[in-house]
């Protein structure tokens, strides 16, 4: 896709490249890292750090949180608040993009999200303690791209090997959540992601107009709105593809997000058939405790979508409620994608589909089992392995169904693995 044909697309989306909802001019704006951030964290100055500045430092001296900025791209409405945790809403909106910076805490723990915690006598968020979502900053789709590329980029790294030189970095990943989710729940856990990957490029997300809430009309509203939402993440998605010059692209889904991003490949899919073109637009495609009726996955959308990626990982579970809660919503009958155990799906067709047993891997209680994918260091670093292309028997796993599929080996024997330094 050449700039033209983006330039128009956008247009035809309600997107203008010379500007967004709420965005300044890019022209009269200055350098991202010079202007004034729009939307302001509510924490005190001495607390506060500005995009692109080094990280934030105490009277002493010493370091206390580093900041990762994610590249966003959502169709929530502008609330009108300048806070960053109100900025966007759960209404529907057009397209716009921007960006959003995170703190990480320099007593992060891998795998975890801190916030404050009123047994410890927190009462409010401490960038120095805890991941926050510090700022919001719209942009311009033209600014937008050229700051994206330039953090691409500018991650490259070369490395002297025995075979020769060999670059790192210059990658891209999509972070796409799922349902009950705020657009601050997926910035702190995409920056968490990239974080604890230590991700060499850009992490970017999509943030769909989900409720946010944890009742049953939220989650029947949801499902309207990522069917809802497809148009305007399959411009997303492969803008990224043609546009951002990465060496590498990632998509991720967790939950109800891979019923967008199935729906967007799909769309992908058929533009690529259409053009004539045979190679993949993605490296890794990661779908986490999908929340997908098993059998339409199977049947209707993964015929369509494998050729729009070198590799797909599914990592199910049986431990996982929040997905047999989904069952019951969902007519009992009909098994979603992410159930493992006895409900496996696995794919004998497509040998660029992994099948990944996550049950009995200990996770977040308070995530109802449904978050595996960024809240356990088992998960993250079979992820890592996967950004980095290792094959799936290669990787610790221990082989089901003649190697239909893969199930996790105890945590104990993964982690000496990780500290053997299976991961650099």
């Amino acid at each position: 896709m050449n700039t033209s044909k983006f330039v128009i697309t956008l247009a035809l989306m309600g997107f203008a490249l010379t500007g967004c909802s709420g965005a300044r001019d890019s022209k009269s704006s200055g350098k991202p890292e010079q202007r004034q951030q729009q939307a302001e964290s509510p924490l005190p100055d001495s607390e506060e750090e500005q995009a692109g500045s080094a990280p934030d430092k105490s009277v002493s001296g010493e370091q206390k949180h580093e900041t990762v900025r994610v590249f966003y791209g959502t169709d929530r409405n502008l609330t009108g608040s300048t806070q960053p945790k109100q900025f966007f809403g759960a209404e529907r909106a057009s397209l716009s993009l921007g960006f959003c910076d995170v703190s990480i805490p320099k007593t992060h723990q891998e795998g975890k999200l801190e916030s404050p915690k009123i047994w410890k006598l927190e009462f409010r968020e401490n960038p120095d303690k805890h991941v926050v979502l510090k700022s919001v900053e719209p942009a311009s789709g033209s600014e937008f791209l050229t700051t994206l590329r330039e953090t691409i980029q500018n991650s490259i790294e070369v490395e002297q090997t025995p075979e020769g030189e060999v670059s790192t970095g210059g990658e891209a990943f999509i972070f796409i959540h799922g349902y009950n989710n705020s657009f601050e729940d997926a910035a702190r856990r995409t920056a968490q992601i990239a974080y604890d990957l230590k991700f060499k490029g850009a992490p970017l997300m999509y943030s769909w107009p989900s409720q946010a809430k944890g009742s049953l009309w939220a989650y029947k509203e949801d499902a309207r709105t990522a069917q809802w939402c497809e148009e305007n993440v399959t411009l997303f998605v492969e803008a990224i593809a043609y546009e951002s010059g990465a060496r590498k692209i990632h998509l991720i889904a967790h939950s109800m997000g891979n019923r967008v991003l199935s729906r967007a490949l799909k769309n992908i899919s058929q533009k690529l058939a259409a053009s004539g073109e045979t190679q993949p637009l993605f490296n890794e495609v990661i779908l986490t405790a999908p929340d997908i009726d098993a059998q339409i996955f199977k049947d209707s959308i993964a015929p369509h979508i494998v050729q729009t990626a070198n590799r797909f990982t599914i990592y199910s579970s049986s431990d996982d409620l929040a997905l047999k809660a989904s069952r019951v919503a969902n007519s009992f009958w009909h098994e979603r994608l992410g159930e493992g155990g006895s409900y496996l799906t696995v794919f004998p067709k497509y040998k660029q589909i992994n099948v990944v047993d996550a049950s009995d891997i200990d996770t977040n209680l308070f995530a109802l089992g449904h978050s595996y994918h960024a809240d356990n260091v088992t998960v993250l670093s079979d992820v890592k392995q996967v950004f980095q292309g290792v094959p799936v028997g290669d990787r610790g796993l221990r082989s089901l169904l003649e190697n239909l599929a893969w199930k996790f080996q105890s945590k104990r024997s993964l982690l000496g693995r990780v500290f053997k330094g299976t991961f650099r």
